[in-house]
């Protein structure tokens, strides 16, 4: 007694390979039926995505011209800085010097007052 199948197996592989070619057709009706009645037509979706690449491309030309501005503001600070550090070394400095004419004004006033006359005030030194 001998056992055999009704199909060859070529028979069956070109079944097979129909049958998934049908099932892919299948898939591929419904998944372009649900975007025809799923309401996500590509014109519905092109004019949203277009504002809002409108508005990204507004939005990168605005941080760009505030980075800008960022770095003019930064490097005037740097030299507000800088200036504020001279201004204050050089009122150090004239503390120092104002000082020291105070010193030599109160020399000269006990010099000239041993004299017994009044001194007058003397005269301050302009820069």
């Amino acid at each position: 007694m001998t056992v055999t199948t009704r199909l060859a197996w070529w028979e069956r592989g070109a079944a097979v390979l129909a049958l998934t070619a049908m099932m892919a057709a299948l898939v591929w009706w419904a998944f372009d039926f649900g975007q025809i009645f799923g309401s996500a037509h590509r014109r519905d979706v092109d004019a949203p995505t277009a504002a809002l690449e409108t508005e990204a491309t507004r939005l990168r030309s605005d941080a760009s011209a505030l980075r800008v501005r960022y770095s003019q503001l930064e490097s005037d600070l740097a030299m507000s800085r800088g200036a504020q550090q001279a201004l204050s070394r050089q009122v150090v400095d004239l503390a120092a010097e104002n000082a020291q004419l105070r010193e030599e004004a109160a020399i000269l006033q006990r010099l000239a007052g041993g004299t017994g006359k009044s001194a007058a005030a003397p005269k301050r030194r302009e820069r």
